[in-house]
């Protein structure tokens, strides 16, 4: 069964319970100004628990670090002058053959 916690802007976050992957208890030492607003939120009904509460808040961290990443190659790739002459001639290649085998357009 599915948790559900609500997130900002109203939107409802559903949180599977993955039955295939065991948890792990961990410890955590955090600032009280940062657990007074997470156990007033769990207290409001933005999740079930706090560790539901902080593993969203991981999850969401972990993703935004993943498009970072991604972001930043994509950057370098764009500086990678050897890259991008070999993209626009894969692209032209490719706008040669945009119409191939369908007759006369």
């Amino acid at each position: 069964m599915p948790v559900v916690a609500r997130a900002a802007a109203g939107q409802i976050v559903r949180r599977r319970r993955r039955a295939a992957v065991p948890t792990v208890k961990k410890s955590f030492t955090l600032h009280v100004d940062i657990v007074q607003p997470l156990d007033a939120a769990v207290g409001e009904g933005e999740a079930d628990n706090l560790s539901a509460f902080v593993e969203a808040a991981i999850e969401e961290k972990l993703r935004r670090t993943q498009r970072a990443k991604l972001y930043a190659a994509y950057r370098a790739a764009a500086l990678d002058t050897t890259f991008m002459a070999d993209m626009r001639d894969v692209t032209a290649r490719f706008d040669a053959l945009v119409a191939d085998g369908l007759g006369e357009v």
